[in-house]
C-alpha cells in the first residue's frame, strides 16, 4: 500500500486528470507503463509481468468503462481504457468479487507487478492481481469513444487495437431479426458486410427489452470464447433505436431524392472544400474536395442547394451508408457548376458506381458521362436490378472545371 501511495504522490496532477497527460522526462523510470505497451508484450502465451519486462514500471492507470450495476459486465472482470502517448487502448482486469466495486467513470491505478497477462475465454486480461492492487482516484470521469462507424471493417480487422475499448456502431442492423426478439444472448449486428455479435447476459437490466431492427449502439469491443468480435452494451442508455424503413418495391427510399436542402448536423453544414463528410436527411455522405452551396451562380441546380466539386481534383461524392433493399433505379442531375471562365474548361468526365460490400469495392454503372456544354443541366437515370444492400457514389475526373450534383434519387428493388 505504501508503494501505491508513493505512486499517487509522484503523479499528482496527472492522475487527477484521468491519466490523460504525459509525464515529464526526469531520467528515472516511470512507475507507470501504458496499456498499449502492456498489450504489445503479449505473444499468445501467459506472461508474468515484472519490473524487468515493464521498463522499470510497476503500474498502469486508466478509466473504467465496464458497469456491473446494470448486469451486463463480464463476470469478475473490470474493463479499463487508458489514453497515453496519443493512443487509446484497453485491458481487462480479473478481480473476481472485487470487480463489483468499480463502475464506469472510475479513474484507477493498478499495481500489475507480479500479475499475469493472459487470454481467458477469448478476453485478454491481467489476472492473479493481489488484494489491494487497485486504487480508485476519482469517479464520474468521461469515457472516450474510441471510434464511431457505420461500417465495421476497421473494427473487425483491427480488434487488437479496439479490444476492451468503447466503440460505437451506427445504423447497425440485426441480422435475421424475428418478431418480439429481445436483447438476451448473442445477436449478430451487421453493417450489411461485416458482423459483430452483441452479447447480453440474462442478468442485464435491458435483457428483456425488444431489440431495435436498426440502431446506434455504444459498447465494449471484446473477443468471445471462439475468438470472434463481440460487443457488450453497458446499459439501456447505450443504444438508440431507429425505425427500419418498410420494403416498398420500386418506390423512392425515405429522404430521397437528396437535394442537400436540409442539413442535420451540428455545427453548421460543411461550407468549404476542407473536411471529408457531411450529414443530410438521407444519411452521412463522404464529400472530400466538395461542399453543398446555395450560391445563385450555380445556375443549373434544382431548388436552393447543390453539391459543388472542386476543379483540378478527382473527388467522389459517396454514400457512407447502405440502403437495405437494393436498387431498381438510380438518378441524379449534374453539369458545370457555373458560367464562369473556370467552369468553361470542359469536358468533365463523370462516373457513377455502386458497392455491395460497404464501399470496399465499386462497380461501374455504365459508360462514363461527359459534360461538354457549360450552360446545360444534365440528367442521368440508370434502370437497375440490384438485390441486397447497396450504396452509390458519383465522381469526376481532374478537369479544371467544377461539377455540380443535385437531387440524387434511389428506388427500392
Amino acid at each position: 500500500m505504501k508503494k501505491i501511495l508513493s505512486i499517487l504522490m509522484m503523479l499528482g496532477v496527472m492522475l487527477a486528470g484521468s491519466c490523460k497527460k504525459e509525464e515529464k522526462i526526469t531520467g528515472k523510470p516511470s512507475p507507470l507503463i501504458s496499456v498499449a505497451d502492456i498489450k504489445s508484450m503479449y505473444q499468445e502465451a501467459p506472461l508474468v509481468l515484472k519490473t524487468d519486462n515493464m521498463m522499470g514500471a510497476t503500474s498502469i492507470c486508466g478509466i473504467v468503462i465496464s458497469d456491473p450495476g446494470n448486469g451486463n459486465a463480464p463476470n469478475g472482470l473490470v474493463i479499463m481504457q487508458s489514453y497515453r502517448r496519443k493512443q487509446l487502448r484497453g485491458i481487462a482486469l480479473a478481480l473476481g468479487a472485487e470487480a463489483s466495486q468499480y463502475t464506469a467513470g472510475d479513474s484507477i491505478v493498478v499495481k500489475v507487478d507480479g500479475s499475469t497477462l493472459e487470454r481467458v475465454n477469448g478476453i485478454l486480461q491481467i489476472s492473479k492481481l493481489p488484494a489491494g492492487a487497485v486504487s480508485k482516484i476519482s469517479s464520474g470521469n468521461p469515457q472516450k469513444v474510441h471510434t464511431s462507424a457505420t461500417t465495421f471493417t476497421s473494427i473487425t480487422n483491427s480488434m487488437a487495437i479496439y479490444e476492451s475499448t468503447l466503440v460505437q456502431l451506427r445504423s447497425a442492423v440485426v441480422e435475421n431479426m424475428t418478431v418480439g426478439q429481445t436483447f438476451v444472448g448473442e445477436i449478430p449486428l451487421s453493417d450489411w458486410a461485416n458482423t459483430i455479435l452483441m452479447h447480453t447476459e440474462a442478468t442485464a437490466s435491458f435483457a428483456s427489452k425488444p431489440v431495435p431492427g436498426l440502431g446506434d449502439y455504444t459498447g465494449i469491443a471484446l473477443f468471445n470464447a471462439a475468438k470472434k468480435p463481440s460487443f457488450w452494451l453497458r446499459s439501456e442508455n447505450d443504444y438508440v433505436g431507429q425505425s427500419l424503413e418498410p420494403y416498398k418495391p420500386d418506390q423512392l427510399y425515405l429522404n430521397f431524392p437528396e437535394g442537400w436542402e436540409t442539413h442535420t448536423t451540428t455545427p453548421a453544414r460543411k461550407s468549404a472544400y476542407t473536411g471529408t463528410l457531411d450529414v443530410f436527411p438521407s444519411g452521412e455522405w463522404l464529400m472530400p474536395d466538395m461542399y453543398s452551396i446555395s450560391s445563385a451562380n450555380i445556375v443549373n441546380k434544382n431548388g436552393t442547394w447543390a453539391v459543388m466539386m472542386r476543379n483540378s481534383t478527382a473527388p467522389a461524392l459517396a454514400m457512407n451508408f447502405n440502403l437495405p433493399y437494393g436498387a431498381s433505379k438510380f438518378s441524379f442531375y449534374y453539369g458545370a457548376a457555373t458560367l464562369s471562365a473556370t467552369d468553361a474548361n470542359l469536358p468533365i468526365t463523370v462516373r457513377a458506381e455502386y458497392s455491395q460490400d460497404s464501399g470496399n469495392t465499386w462497380q461501374s454503372l455504365g459508360d462514363n458521362l461527359l459534360v461538354t456544354v457549360q450552360n446545360m443541366k444534365y440528367f442521368k437515370e440508370y434502370i437497375l436490378d440490384i438485390k441486397g444492400p447497396v450504396r452509390f457514389r458519383i465522381s469526376k475526373d481532374a478537369a479544371n472545371a467544377r461539377l455540380f450534383v443535385d437531387d440524387v434519387a434511389v428506388y427500392q428493388n
